[in-house]
């Protein structure tokens, strides 16, 4: 007896159809099919019948069911052993089948084997198998019963095996050339499933190769365009790639049998490998050309600046050594907690002596002064204490050093978040200053004291002994308000029309200012309170600032406003605290179940005991303290006009953005601005963060031009001379466009006022340029970086995928200007794909694209910022630089025309990377850019 199930059930046996009676007998004989061999429990077959609709006797219909489909197999079938039979085994029936004689799976085994054709590279094969097995489908599996309401999720299953077996036989086609043949097939697929992205990759294909990439390219669109609007989707990576192959005509996609057309296919429910793609032209071997191989070894080293601490414990003279052990399992606790909440990773320990490492795996802007808050917990942690077991003390005096530097940091492994060596003189500056530290106290390097002078302050001998007090409200450090006001009159006539309308209208606003470190938000909310000051009834300001330090404490910020608004500092006793809390609500409040609330919900915020924060407790717990957290806010503002500042947003936790975006919709009509400051992660993490709300306004801060650059660094040299009696200013620093060192200053400060103050700050600190600062830029011959200012950008390098990291050291090392060929040159990686990283980098803001008609595609991409293509040239190895500058000299010299500076250029940079001891290839290549530089210069675009 033969089964069909692809299409109407059928039953055939001797050549005509055996007749199947009533819709629960066909039902369960499909059910049964499609688990052949397999026991169907009958809870299964009624729920597959009849659902939640199963009458009282379905049971009992079951069994009719089942002694017809015995009736009919007995007398249409051949009864020989091993042929079908209708068993009954608990739970419920087993219908025993050879396969063969079921349509279903004769289709997966010619599937199967065509996928295997595929895989093999042998297209005719693979073709007729699979044509074959969809020639079985005779229409929707079992449609007949389908059409009673049925739907089971093994018919879709089957569906989309189908539908994969289809795109499978395309492909097996397309590598056989018949696109032609296949275009009007592919494209009324895609006109009905649009959003099946391996179909419109083969039709891409299709239509290339006939010649039409214009329709192509629209098909693509159009595929794009569904994934967007239903599904917020972008298309798989290997469909934009495909995009952009047939954008540049790239001769992988032209068809040169036997080799497998291109892979354009995505995953397919139980598909094998897909054909393997025909690959472009083989890079010649590069010792075999001249190429310099970029040295190998583990999988990625870096030149990177890091804090180091350094912990050594003093134990009191101990005889029991399991004290001793406990002592040291203790410290190694302490240490490594008390780093990890700082973002240090304990690096090793050897004896009684640790050190932690800030900086690794990724930078941070703030790393020195981790490591020093890190270094001043670990004071307060280790005391005195008693070992357990013994209840006699062991003393535990630490002898604490940090300082800062460059290593050589090599991990092993891709996704290493801990270094497998690190390697710099740092490590023994911090050892001697170690060394030096008297017990139970702390010493920094000059470099650690000098970065970390507004957050701490240091004795005579380098010893960190207090943090300096944060300003209240809206006030800024001395540095800050010295540097002048340049190039924000925008943005700050923005924040204060919202500030008179808050008055005027009495309503609630969120204001939210964005923009990379440095930008000056800080100074635009400073600027804004000193308008409001010289307003006829000046507002009421709360600043709330969210720690980088961890979140222990995920509503920091919005504890620092109530204490605030309370007049509460961390002086205060329990007592007063309960006491000033008690009358401000008694003065806001008037009913005593309401007084109570409030008072219950707020206690979390000013940390009395036994008040759980909010983290702790459920939803509907959660959603009541917000509703009490923002009457208390607006009750304050109706009393007085409210300026509520949250800096650094971007950093807060699910909570506290959760109770801002629930704050500015559910506060009444009070005059109350919300202003949050930001950096551009915040709208990763909520990308609808302010949108679509009336009363939200969101403010992005661009760097300033190079008009306003210019005059910002000469009234900042200005002013600094005059207050400070500098000598001798940077020469043209007054100039509203500064000349010689002045313009290079301008070029590399990429219009951030932090760097302009930075830089200025630094040569007074020097008494001359250079003495301080990171390495990079200084092997140009540009102004060295402040270390303040490499810190924030390595920061944002390291925020980058590691693919999209080591692209843009690529373009570093070329220049500034550098294009898809240029940069996939000096890699020895075929396997990214450089015109996406590219692309990616653009939208980061890190390059920008533009119009260069001398080169293929017409595209060619520069740095905005100098300072982002120093640092990232600067954390490259010398070896590695040495050979990637010659492998872009070997690319230039390649192309048909270049220019012959150009060419020296890197030649030159390649001998001074290699150093006193270079090869002899780089000797070799020192003279040919002696030669290079007398030869005419040729056009290459600049």
């Amino acid at each position: 007896m033969q089964f069909n199930l692809l299409g109407p059930i059928e039953v055939r046996t001797a050549g005509y159809q055996v007749p199947l009676r009533g819709i629960n007998q066909r039902a369960m004989l499909g059910l049964l099919l499609l688990n052949a061999n397999q026991v169907v429990a009958t809870s299964r077959i009624v729920d597959a019948l009849w659902g939640d609709h199963a009458p009282a006797t379905s049971r009992k219909m079951v069994q009719n069911a089942a002694s017809c489909l015995r009736r009919m197999i007995s007398e249409h079938g051949d009864g020989s052993r091993g042929t079908t039979e209708l068993l009954t085994r608990s739970p419920g029936y087993l219908l025993s089948v050879p396969e063969d004689d079921v349509d279903l799976y004769t289709f997966q085994r010619l599937s199967k084997e065509g996928r295997a054709g595929l895989a093999a590279g042998d297209w005719e094969s693979a073709a007729g198998s699979l044509h074959d097995a969809l020639a079985l489908w005779r229409g929707p599996i079992l449609s007949d019963v389908v059409e009673t309401g049925i739907n089971w999720p093994e018919l879709s299953a089957m569906e989309n095996a189908r539908r994969a077996a289809v795109e499978d036989l395309h492909e097996s086609e397309l590598c056989l050339g018949r696109h032609h043949e296949l275009v009007s097939d592919l494209e009324a697929l895609v006109e009905a499933e649009p959003d099946r992205e391996r179909q419109c990759g083969q039709l891409m294909l299709a239509l290339y190769r006939c010649g039409r990439q214009r329709e192509a390219l629209v098909a693509y669109q159009r595929t794009r365009d569904v994934l967007s609007t239903e599904f917020g989707l972008e298309p798989e990576r290997k469909l934009q790639d495909l995009q952009s192959m047939i954008l540049n005509h790239h001769p992988s996609l032209a068809l040169d049998r036997p080799a497998p057309a291109v892979a354009v296919s995505g995953p397919a429910p139980s598909a094998a490998q897909e054909p393997t793609p025909r690959p472009p032209a083989q890079k010649p071997d590069p010792s075999a050309v001249g190429l310099p191989r970029i040295p190998s070894g583990p999988w990625r080293t870096e030149r990177k600046w890091v804090s180091v601490l350094m912990v050594r414990a003093e134990l009191a003279a101990a005889d029991d050594p399991e004290q001793l052990e406990q002592a040291l399992k203790a410290m190694t606790t302490a240490v490594t907690e008390e780093g990890e909440r700082f973002g240090g990773i304990l690096q090793g320990r050897m004896g009684a002596q640790w050190w932690v490492l800030f900086g690794a795996p990724n930078t941070r802007e703030d790393d020195p002064e981790r490591a020093t808050r890190a270094a001043l917990a670990l004071q307060d942690r280790l005391q005195p204490h008693a070992t357990p077991g013994t209840g006699r003390p062991l003393a535990v005096s630490p002898r604490v050093a940090v300082a800062t530097g460059e290593v050589m940091m090599t991990y092993s492994n891709a996704g290493d978040t801990r270094p497998a060596d690190v390697i710099g003189g740092v490590l023994d500056t911090c050892q001697r200053l170690l060394d030096r530290v008297p017990v139970g106290r702390i010493r920094v390097c000059d470099h650690t004291s000098r970065v970390t002078q507004d957050a701490f302050e240091y004795t005579a001998t380098g010893e960190p002994v207090a943090e300096r007090p944060v300003p209240l409200g809206p006030e800024l450090s001395d540095a800050f308000t010295f540097s002048p006001f340049v190039g924000r009159d925008a943005e700050l006539d923005t924040l204060r029309r919202l500030l008179r309308t808050i008055r005027s209208q009495r309503q609630p606003h969120l204001a939210t200012l964005l923009g990379e470190p440095g930008l000056g938000k800080s100074r635009l909310i400073h600027e804004l309170a000193q308008y409001d000051t010289r307003m006829a009834e000046p507002a009421r300001w709360l600043v709330g600032r969210v720690s980088p330090f961890g979140r222990e404490t995920p509503l920091g910020a919005l504890s620092e406003m109530v204490r605030g608004v309370l007049g509460i500092t961390d002086s205060h006793p329990v007592a007063v605290t309960e006491r000033i809390l008690a009358d401000a609500v008694d003065r806001l409040t008037a009913a005593e179940d309401e007084r109570a609330m409030m008072l219950h919900r707020l206690r979390p915020l000013l940390g009395l005991e036994g008040s759980p924060m909010p983290s702790d407790l459920g939803p509907e717990t959660k959603t009541e303290c917000f509703a009490v957290w923002c009457k208390f806010l607006e009750d304050i503002a109706a009393e007085q006009p409210l300026v509520a500042v949250l800096e650094d947003l971007h950093l807060a936790g699910d909570m506290l953005l959760d109770f801002v975006g629930y704050l500015t919709d559910h506060v009444s009509a009070v005059p109350f601005l919300v202003i949050a400051t930001a950096r551009p992660e915040l709208l990763r993490m909520r990308p609808s963060w302010g949108g679509g709300k009336r009363n939200a306004t969101t403010i992005t801060l661009a760097p300033l031009s190079q008009e306003e650059s210019g005059r910002l660094l000469g009234e900042l040299a200005t002013r600094y001379r005059e207050r400070e009696r500098l000598p001798s200013p940077p020469p043209g620093a007054c100039s509203g466009s500064p000349d010689g060192f002045g313009a290079a200053l301008v070029g590399q400060i990429g219009g951030n006022p932090l760097f302009a103050w930075e830089f200025i700050r630094m040569y007074h600190d020097c008494g001359r340029p250079g003495e301080v600062g990171a390495p990079a830029g200084a092997e140009r011959g540009l102004p060295p970086l402040p270390q303040s200012v490499y810190s924030v950008i390595a920061a944002r390098l390291d925020r980058l995928a590691p693919e999209e990291k080591e692209v843009l050291y690529d373009a570093a090392v070329f220049g500034n200007k550098v294009w898809v060929g240029a940069v996939a040159a000096l890699r020895e990686n075929e396997s990214t794909d450089v015109a996406a990283c590219l692309k990616r980098l653009e939208l980061l803001e890190l390059l920008r694209r533009v119009r260069d008609s001398s080169t293929p595609g017409g595209v060619a991409y520069v740095f905005p910022h100098e300072l982002v293509r120093e640092v990232a040239y600067s954390q490259l190895p010398r070896a590695v630089r040495a050979a990637k500058h010659l492998r872009a000299a070997a690319w230039l010299e390649s192309m048909p025309s270049h220019r012959a500076d150009l060419l020296a250029l890197h030649y030159e940079l390649a001998a001074d990377a290699s150093g006193p001891g270079r090869t002899g290839d780089v000797v070799v290549s020192t003279q040919r850019s002696r030669r290079s530089k007398q030869s005419p210069s040729l056009a290459m675009p600049a």
